[in-house]
């Protein structure tokens, strides 16, 4: 992409909306329930207090960025090296969570409803469409996410509407039954899951508007609630047990769906929230590992990025059951992106403490 600012603050949010919103629901629930059972709500709406600490952090880098292109911040305060290491560690970051996301989706879709597809085939059919949409850039993902982010919250909402004849909220308590030890493990759950937000320091120097501090604490309360909203419904539908074997249960939720005595089987509607989610989530993924690069020549960006998508591509193949995936996923995956969080943000607190090399430009 060029260095034009292209997006409006609000579009930003939208794209975390859709990215950080589709991981919560289709890899976060699971999670949490496995730990949490019926504390697993409780943990993530505790979740809500030091998420808003931490968007005033966020908050505070990028004033002291000046919302300006954050390697070349970092650049002037610690030299190329450093920020050399912080482009490759954001780019895997962002791959790692760009594989996560296609195994994840290509498996669902294998398993729900193509399940004759073979799945290299879907594999490769959804990389070649985030690959295109990431080439276009982040203002092609922000105007896609915002046409499809109002249908995205509508298809929960009617979700939610049409299954309320099957939840029993009282089976939300009693609360600690375990101990406290599970709504902890919860609460930070829901703190790694939602450390991405912290993608917006990446990207916004492509925001031609201010960020603010109220619109980061929106979003953070929206993404958190987004997560309890799901959490606590498979939890009200199929016990805090029952939900906790199911592999997809936000997807078991739209399988309850029935309107009347005639009209059922209306889970094919979440395959708009899986893919629109999803293939939003690994464009933006893309982009910003390219993007970190700064490479400016786009026929150079599109042949990285291409590199990029066949990588991808190979190792979302490697036959790993889904056993073993979802193991690393409650062992693993969420333990390393806590880490990996906690670690930036308070590096990237200690730069903005320190002064410039070299001549800084006015913001």
């Amino acid at each position: 992409m060029s260095g034009k600012k292209q997006i409006t603050s609000l579009q930003l949010y939208m794209i975390l909306m859709m990215s950080i919103g589709i991981s919560n629901h289709v890899l976060l629930i699971p999670v949490l329930l496995h730990y949490g059972k019926r504390d697993s709500w409780f943990g993530a709406v505790l979740a809500i207090m030091p998420m808003l600490i931490w968007a005033c952090l966020i908050y505070f880098i990028v004033r002291r960025s000046k919302q300006e292109e954050l390697m070349g911040w970092i650049q002037m305060r610690l030299g190329k090296w450093v920020m050399h290491a912080m482009q490759g560690l954001v780019a895997l970051i962002c791959l790692v969570h760009a594989v996560v996301t296609i195994r994840d989706v290509t498996m669902w879709t294998h398993v729900t409803y193509l399940p004759r597809t073979p799945l290299f085939f879907i594999t490769g059919v959804f990389v070649i469409f985030c690959f295109f949409a990431a080439r276009e850039g982040i203002k092609a993902i922000a105007i896609s996410s915002g046409l499809l982010l109002p249908a995205v919250i509508a298809l929960g909402y009617f979700v939610m509407g049409a299954n309320f004849q099957y939840k029993d909220y009282t089976m939300l308590t009693p609360l600690f039954t375990h101990g406290y030890g599970p709504t902890f493990i919860s609460v930070l759950l829901t703190c790694s899951a939602s450390f991405e937000i912290m993608s917006i320091l990446v990207m916004q120097h492509h925001v031609r508007t201010r960020i603010r501090l109220r619109g980061l604490l929106i979003l953070t309360v929206c993404i958190i609630g987004l997560t309890i909203g799901p959490l606590t419904g498979a939890i009200a539908i199929f016990g805090p047990f029952e939900s906790a074997d199911l592999r997809y249960p936000a997807f078991e939720q739209w399988r309850m769906v029935t309107l009347g005595k005639y009209i059922s089987h209306l889970d094919f509607l979440s395959i708009f929230q899986w893919i629109s989610g999803s293939s939003m989530r690994t464009s933006i993924l893309l982009f910003i590992s390219v993007d970190v690069l700064k490479i400016q020549k786009k026929s150079t960006r599109s042949h990285v990025l291409i590199w990029i998508c066949l990588g991808i591509f190979a190792l979302c193949l490697y036959p790993v059951s889904d056993n073993q995936m979802v193991k690393w996923l409650q062992n693993d995956y969420y333990t390393y992106m806590f880490a990996a969080g906690i670690v930036l943000t308070l590096f990237l607190l200690i730069v903005a403490m320190l002064p410039i090399r070299g001549k800084e430009t006015k913001a």
